[in-house]
């Protein structure tokens, strides 16, 4: 009987070994998800500023903003210390920024103009 225990003993750790090493494979970067994000225009003639939504997938930025010249694509980069570096549309658009757990800042340029912006996630 002791045999037994022992051995079921020893399949349960193997089993759980296995799960915890699948599990580490497929982690989640701290700043995955969906977001939301604003920009307000500090200089130039951009108009007021712009809002969208974007998704962070292991370290990549994309999705798009819909605004007043339509459609744009969003692409760009989150360092797992939560460096952000994004671009919209093919126009010159380039923010940087850091995130911290839900909430992020930074700087936007554009050849225009500038601003800063705050994102959030959902």
């Amino acid at each position: 009987m002791g045999g037994r225990i022992l051995a079921f003993g020893a399949a349960a750790m193997l089993a759980a070994g296995a799960v915890r090493a699948q599990g580490e494979g497929a982690a989640v970067r701290p700043h995955d998800g969906a977001s939301v994000i604003d920009g307000v225009t500090l200089s130039g003639a951009c108009g007021r500023g712009f809002a969208g939504d974007y998704t962070v997938s292991d370290g990549r930025i994309f999705g798009r903003f819909i605004g007043p010249g339509g459609m744009r694509e969003v692409t760009g980069t989150v360092s797992p210390d939560g460096a952000l570096l994004m671009r919209i549309g093919g126009d010159g658009l380039v923010l940087r920024g850091r995130l911290q757990w839900r909430i992020g800042s930074g700087e936007w340029e554009s050849p225009a103009c500038s601003g800063r912006f705050m994102t959030n996630r959902r």
